[in-house]
């Protein structure tokens, strides 16, 4: 809305011509183009308000314009009828920054109420949403579901596999997120739907499951396998919605859960060895492997009553078929066993949004930047498997699959021919667990294909891995259209309303109003922060109330904080208390100085020291390429916590980079095994328990994992460029320090510093196209050099933390 004239004091609605997609590159654009808009149609535009970022949490770059008319009027401002005069016109525009980088984009929500301006960006992108309102009568949002229009597309092509998991701290209203996630065929992550629920009850998930439900276009497509953890609520909505599927559980998280009881109820000397024989229950092939191993595992804690009651009762009898992979491997679960990708993509959603202050508005926002960059790597993802052949994938028994199947399948199969020499055509030794798992030609079906000299058959892939396209329209199993005609319904909305007295009609007006008009809605945003958990008490931590469906199993972290005390928050008290000191130390304020150091200062004064404290431990010809070093925990997980800070997880997300790390392994576990030879369960076992992050081996699976170049400042300092990647311009340069002997830093480095040498092994072991990484940056290699002469290289396992 904005005003126009002196003296009608007319309201007219501008939403329109102020309404753009365009992107601008400065603030000063924005403004140009608004006061350009705002003369064209009699509206003076002025900046209400400007901020920049400035380190301080919930400040960012941002830009708000008004009309000049806006605000109440002062009729002392002026005695002439000349003057101008306010009459609180509620036009308003804001711009900032997009998160992907290409310019700042515009935003009119005028008079519009925050969910209103929800309703209509939803409606202006093509988003499918559902609302519905608190049960005591009110406006009150209670839940809202919303799905991007590429989204639905994708989880019709590949519904196969869905990963669910709920995440907390992204709107300022403290609901919970139940964030919904599908894997494409060539292995990449896609956004499938979201859920803002009132609270976790085993109804909000319900109502949320059956709006994705009605995503799917054919009844006769449903997942096959629906990733979750222990969550009751979400268990039993998952049973009643999609009751043929298969809810598998998160075997991370249950292993995670099992060690830490572990760390307190087993003795010492026991301990590793417990841990070891829990992964290979977890691991067993079969049900006769299964009851040898979980003997094994009972026998050596015969003396642990209490752990084993927890292990039997907690996750055996009631969950084994939904962990332990002599089930679980009798599913198309795709290769995905863990929660993984879901939990990953919160990280990428809260780094988007930056802070937990934002409204649903500035959520959305966030999610739609992510969903828009996630198609297009899904897009190009399609095209390499189009136009691109891998070198492992040249070979002729590939040749019906070339062009027609994703690299990411002919990768799983080239990786399965290994096995050929060993499993020959016997089932028994193959197993058969990639046909059972991915639906593709496991070890001794290749082994009939190589024997009798034919190509592998295009019908020996499931369809899933064919799909290399968004483009074809969505299908659907009606036939006449009935199931989507409207006139029927129209008409007994028109009927309905004729019979109605005028109270009447305005009360249905309104309704079918919010249906065509989304910015005309009552609905209102949640007025106070919202109870999640559902009030679980403290002395019933780890303890299911009975008839609760909103019980959750702790997670890891809660077992040890409840065991030991919150040790980690007081290292973290005690970090600030004498970071504080050693900052006050430095800068020592005057007499004249009255205000306090702001955040952005104490947080630069911060790295100052930090530098200072480990700069020495450096190559001295690297000093001069050092921006700043930076510090995190040391808590036995500090190489963890460097890389996840690099990937902007902040480094809390340690715990997320271990995962990835252990899916990596296991994912390309024929690759490993040659890299890391005798030492690979040392590896494995890093990865699982709290352990220390060892060099070269973590080296190895970041650079492969995220496609980064990880170079380790230390002794030696080494370069680890990704193995079965060709090289890219864009790619990231992460760079980590070891320093005092035992502790790892994320180190920011200028661009293009030297590059140390490489191992023997990578050299080895890398793929053809790996090469090329040496090649485009012998550059930086030989620089190195020039200033530093080269050591032995270095292989095997080498513990430095």
């Amino acid at each position: 809305m904005a005003y126009l004239g002196d003296t009608s004091q007319m309201l007219v609605d501008t939403t329109d011509v102020f309404t753009t997609h365009q992107k601008f590159a400065t603030p000063d654009d924005v403004v140009k183009w608004a006061r350009d808009v705002g003369d064209a149609n009699k509206v003076g535009i002025i900046i209400t308000r400007s901020d920049k970022k400035n380190g301080i949490r919930g400040r960012n770059d941002k830009l708000i314009l008004g009309c000049d008319k806006g605000g109440k009027y002062d009729s002392s401002e002026s005695s002439t009828t000349s003057a101008s005069k306010k009459c609180n016109c509620p036009f308003k525009i804001r711009a900032a920054p997009s998160t992907d980088g290409s310019g700042w984009k515009v935003q009119e929500r005028g008079s519009r109420t925050e969910l209103q301006h929800l309703l209509q960006l939803l409606d202006d992108a093509k988003y499918v949403s559902w609302n519905r309102r608190k049960d005591d009568g009110s406006d009150v949002l209670s839940d809202i579901f919303w799905a991007h229009p590429d989204s639905i597309k994708l989880l019709n092509l590949f519904p196969i596999v869905l990963v669910m998991d709920c995440t907390y701290k992204t709107n300022k209203y403290r609901q919970p997120l139940l964030e919904i996630a599908g894997i494409t065929s060539t292995n990449m992550t896609f956004a499938v739907g979201f859920a803002y629920m009132e609270s976790e009850k085993t109804d909000n998930y319900h109502w949320a499951l059956g709006k994705l439900k009605q995503l799917i276009t054919k009844q006769d497509i449903f997942p096959r396998v629906i990733l979750t953890d222990r969550e009751f609520a979400l268990m039993n909505a998952i049973k009643d919605i999609f009751p043929h599927t298969t809810n598998m559980l998160c075997t991370w998280h249950i292993i995670k859960n099992v060690n830490a009881r572990c760390t307190v109820q087993i003795p010492k000397d026991m301990k590793q060895k417990v841990k070891n024989l829990w992964r290979d229950v977890v691991q067993s092939p079969d049900e006769v492997e299964y009851q040898q191993r979980l003997n094994a595992f009972q026998q050596a804690c015969v003396n642990s009553s209490n752990f084993v009651e927890y292990v039997n009762n907690t996750w055996l009898a009631p969950h084994k078929e939904q962990f332990v992979e002599a089930w679980t491997n009798r599913v198309m679960h795709l290769g995905n066993t863990t929660t993984n990708r879901v939990e990953s993509a919160h990280w990428r959603l809260k780094k988007m949004l930056e802070h937990s202050k934002g409204d649903l508005c500035k959520c959305l926002e966030g999610m739609n930047d992510n969903i828009r960059l996630e198609v297009d790597k899904i897009k190009k993802s399609f095209q390499k498997s189009f136009y691109y052949t891998e070198k492992t994938h040249s070979s002729p028994f590939f040749q019906y699959l070339r062009n027609f199947v994703s690299r990411a399948a002919m990768t799983l199969i080239s990786d399965e021919m290994e096995r050929i020499d060993i499993v020959g055509t016997n089932k028994n030794l193959c197993g058969c667990k990639l046909r059972s798992t991915c639906e593709l030609p496991c070890a001794c079906e290749l082994s009939g294909y190589t024997t009798s000299g034919v190509p592998i058959p295009l019908d020996s892939v499931h369809g899933h891995w064919k799909k290399l396209t968004m483009e074809e329209p969505l299908e659907d199993d009606t036939e006449d259209g009935y199931e989507l005609d409207m006139s029927n319904a129209m008409e007994a909305i028109w009927t309905r309303f004729r019979s109605l007295d005028i109270v009447g009609k305005r009360a249905l007006k309104s309704k079918v109003f919010e249906l065509a008009y989304p910015a005309s809605s009552s609905l209102c945003p949640p007025p106070e922060k919202i109870k999640t958990r559902g009030g679980v008490k403290n002395k019933n931590k780890g303890k299911a109330p009975k008839g609760y469906d909103v019980y959750r199993d702790p997670s890891y972290f809660e077992h040890v904080e409840r065991e030991y005390g919150d040790s980690q928050g007081t290292s973290k008290r005690l970090c600030t208390q004498q970071s504080q000191t050693s900052q006050k130390e430095l800068s020592q304020p005057s007499q004249k100085q009255q205000s306090q150091p702001s955040q952005k200062q104490l947080s630069q004064m911060s790295k100052k020291l930090t530098s200072q404290k480990y700069l020495g431990q450096f190559p001295d010809h690297m000093h001069p390429h050092i921006v700043d070093i930076a510090d995190v925990l040391e808590d036995g997980n500090c190489g963890f916590r460097a890389v996840a800070s690099l990937l902007g997880y902040t480094e809390e997300g340690w715990s997320i980079v271990r995962r990835e790390l252990d899916e990596e392994l296991r994912n390309n576990n024929n690759l490993y095994e040659k890299l890391f030879r005798q030492d690979l369960q040392v590896v494995r076992d890093s990865l699982v328990a709290t352990r220390w992050f060892t060099i070269p081996a973590m080296g190895y699976l970041v650079a492969n994992r995220y496609n980064v170049v990880l170079v380790t400042l230390g002794k030696p300092s080494k370069t680890f460029f990704p193995m079965m990647t060709s090289y890219s311009s864009s790619a990231r340069f992460f760079c980590i320090g070891f320093v005092n002997g035992n502790h790892w830093v994320p180190v920011n480095m200028s661009k293009g510093f030297p590059l140390p040498e490489v191992t023997a092994d990578w050299k080895k072991f890398c793929s053809h196209e790996a090469k090329s990484w040496m090649s485009n940056l012998n550059g930086r290699l030989q620089y190195w050099n020039l200033l530093n002469p080269p050591v032995k290289p270095l292989s095997g396992v080498m513990s430095v933390e």
